[in-house]
This record gives structure tokens, C-alpha cells and sequence, in this order.
């Protein structure tokens, strides 16, 4: 799964040391804005692939849980 995750460039939302991108306010400017669109989305990919990963069993476990680093 690291492997997969690290070709894909996306591994990187599972570090522990990761800080959270700001939110959004007036005065973000378009950098922060693609930063935290390109995260968002970099989540759900991340998501998704682990989830596929998962045996049945595990995945109905884990299928509500909407955070990337806990499952």
C-alpha cells in the first residue's frame, strides 16, 4: 500500500508531522487556495485506495470513518 501510495504522489497525507493548511478566509491568496484544494483532494484519493485494499469485513468497518490517518 506504501508503495502504491508513494508512486501515486499521495502518501504524504498519511504523515503524522503534516500541518493542516489554514482556513479559508478573504484574504487567502490562490496558492493556499490550489495548496488546499490539491490536500482535499489528495485525501480522498488516498482514501479510497486504501479502502480498496480492505478485506469486506474491514472495509464496513471502516467505510464511515472520514479520516485518512485513523484508518
Amino acid at each position: 500500500m506504501k508503495f502504491m501510495l508513494t508512486t501515486l504522489n499521495i502518501f504524504y497525507v498519511l504523515d503524522l508531522n503534516l500541518q493542516p493548511i489554514p482556513d479559508l478566509t478573504d484574504n487567502n491568496t490562490d496558492e493556499v487556495k490550489a495548496e488546499r484544494k490539491k490536500r482535499n483532494e489528495d485525501e480522498v484519493i488516498c482514501r479510497g485506495h486504501i479502502l480498496n485494499a480492505l478485506s469486506d469485513r474491514l472495509y464496513n468497518l471502516y467505510t464511515f470513518e472520514p479520516s485518512v490517518k485513523v484508518i
